[in-house]
């Protein structure tokens, strides 16, 4: 529903559409909450000066008219004649029945404004469909590349928009084999400021910083689109990262979250209010129908216009409460899950973001919210923990076999970064240090989950970041002409080049199937604390229905060890990550020397 409100344009004409529920027409619409007791709505607008009047003037600015909806009420406008091409720019100027006045953005604007924050349409441009993915992988089957729009490309972008200077990078990132993006958010956030995207207040619309070309400015959203279908003719799916527990308000009414500012009393918007676990800015309020409807709706438009092929739902925990399906995130999880099957889109991939005190409990939480995966934060601080001290802990076993606990057909993100905090060369001590990061690199490319890297990850950035505080939210452009090219960052592009590599041909890699596991076995394998070894199997069928088994054998020590190492069979093994061949005779292989900060990947098919 909300998607189809905003400003609608039909060839040269636009007809502009703005809802508002009311419980006394619909029940449902919500509890708590009241109506925007608003007396009059004016378009205000540089569209003015075509229609006989004059650009931004209140006096020549249309009034909407309000006319009843089956969910409340629908203010309308229709201009009657053909507009020129452009892009044009415009708010709604409220004046409420207490006879005060508000500029107010379109809460449905699909195009964003400038520093004002206006919203926009655009008559002409580039028009296109979106390719949609030809053969949309299962999640388990995907290595992601979270991918910041800003940072990724200020450093070779020049005075292009950034969504048009990802494009440069396609062919590199598809070099590095990885088959998915994970988008850090795209959609608008008040104020031309540096933000990670993570306080939106225009939901239907990309930020303006992201797709404003000043020679071109009639094709934003083009850009987005002709980028994605890029992308999905390269066979690379497209996951959007979705900010939908809260709201950046702001501070002026003329640059905020519209569904607050268009109620004469704010605090009577139903839109707003807490639901769950108290997250950041301003939260949704998930008790009332006419905001789950709104988020729906959100989703189903990138869904649907975008072809996108996932969502990454931040923060998840704000908006989820304990045993009630009919709200929040399962409830939205539900509606997406039939809206996609409606549309016969298989395996879209809902990932939550379930930061929970007990983070192994988001597993569980997972399989009732129903989602796909969930962001598996253990990976990563365990990973932390090993880079420091150079050793393992018993823990490790229960990290490597991550996808326990899940139910059939989920699963977890797995990585050992991510924006959210210092990358794991930092933690290492610095890019001289790189080589401590060889482990870990190892242990996430054959560990069950979905694998996602961190722009940058893989020519060993080196970013420290506070684990809170304001200095949090920074910019952390990556360094390609100097981090990309030298020695420490071709190294270990070559590594993680080939382990994705490794992982992509390898079905087993990608299954759940994990030994041992809760304890060492006395074969051998398991983790071996005091030389800082851990030892493990993994196994599955292969491509052509054959068995297939992998020894993966890993020293996170600053010293060579030397390792008994244990073979499910005897014959002839094949070192992936090494090179050469060896034959195993009583399952065995003796006193291997075993390099520091590196590993063996032996397999065996049969």
């Amino acid at each position: 529903m909300y998607e189809t409100f905003g400003a609608v344009v039909t060839q040269k004409r636009v007809e502009f559409k703005l809802f508002f529920p009311d419980k006394a027409v619909d029940p449902t619409q919500y509890e708590r909450g009241g109506l925007p007791r608003i007396k009059e709505i004016r378009i205000r607008g540089d569209f003015q000066s075509k229609i006989g009047g004059e650009n931004w003037d209140f006096d020549s600015a249309p009034v909407m008219t309000k006319g009843p909806h089956p969910k409340g009420w629908l203010y309308t406008y229709k201009i009657a004649q053909n507009l020129p091409d452009g892009y044009y720019q415009y708010k709604y100027f409220v004046t409420f029945e207490n006879e005060t006045t508000r500029w107010c953005t379109d809460p449905c604007t699909k195009y964003g404004g400038g520093e004002e924050e206006n919203s926009a349409f655009v008559i002409g441009g580039h028009t296109m469909k979106v390719k949609a993915l030809t053969n949309r992988l299962p999640p388990k089957d995907l290595v992601m590349y979270e991918l910041m729009i800003d940072d990724f490309t200020k450093e070779f972008r020049g005075n292009r928009a950034p969504v048009d200077a990802v494009q440069d990078k396609l062919d590199y990132l598809q070099s590095l084999g990885v088959n998915a993006i994970a988008f850090m958010p795209w959609t608008a956030w008040p104020g031309e400021d540096f933000r990670w995207g993570y306080c939106p207040f225009q939901f239907f619309s990309v930020e303006h910083r992201y797709v404003h070309d000043k020679s071109d400015p009639c094709d934003k959203l083009y850009r987005l689109k002709s980028l994605i279908s890029e992308l999905h003719k390269r066979d690379m799916h497209v996951v959007m990262d979705g900010v939908f527990n809260h709201v950046n308000a702001g501070i002026n009414p003329n640059h905020g979250f519209p569904y607050l500012w268009m109620y004469q009393n704010p605090e009577e918007s139903p839109y707003i209010g807490k639901y769950g676990k108290e997250g950041f800015f301003e939260e949704l309020d998930y008790d009332n129908q006419c905001t789950q409807e709104f988020i729906r709706d959100v989703c189903v438009y990138w869904l649907d216009v975008y072809e996108i092929d996932g969502i990454r739902f931040d923060y998840s925990l704000g908006f989820y409460l304990e045993g009630d399906l009919d709200h929040g995130i399962a409830k939205l999880i539900s509606d997406v899950k039939e809206y996609l099957s409606g549309k016969n889109k298989k395996n879209v991939s809902l990932i939550i973001e379930h930061l929970t005190d007990d983070r192994y409990a988001a597993i569980n939480d997972t399989n009732e919210i129903c989602a796909t995966a969930c962001w598996f934060d253990p990976f990563m601080y365990k990973s932390f923990d090993y880079t420091r001290n150079c050793n393992v802990d018993m823990d490790i076993l229960r990290v490597l076999n991550a996808n326990l606990d899940f139910n059939t057909g989920k699963g977890p993100v797995t990585y050992i970064e991510n924006h959210d905090h210092s990358t794991i060369v930092s933690i290492a001590g610095g890019r001289d240090r790189w080589y401590k990061t060889q482990p870990s690199a190892i242990a996430l490319l054959t560990a069950p989950g979905t694998v996602m890297i961190h722009n940058g990850q893989e020519f060993g950035e080196d970013y420290f970041m506070p684990e809170s505080g304001p200095d949090r939210v920074q910019s952390r452009p990556l360094r390609w002409e100097d981090h990309c090219t030298d020695f420490v960052g071709q190294r270990l592009y070559a590594i993680y080049r080939k382990l994705i590599e490794m992982r992509m041909a390898y079905p087993s890699l990608r299954s759940p199937n994990f030994f041992p596991f809760p304890f060492n076995h006395e074969d051998g394998y398991g983790a071996f604390p005091d030389r800082g070894i851990v030892v493990y199997h993994r196994y599955g069928s292969a491509g052509d229905g054959e068995f297939e088994r992998f020894i993966i054998l890993i020293n996170y020590s600053d010293f060579d060890q030397y390792v008994d190492i244990p073979f499910g069979a005897n014959g002839l093994w094949e070192d992936l990550l090494n090179g050469g061949n060896v034959m195993v005779e009583n399952y065995r292989l003796y006193g291997q020397r075993i390099s520091s900060n590196w590993g063996r990947i032996y397999y065996r098919k049969g």
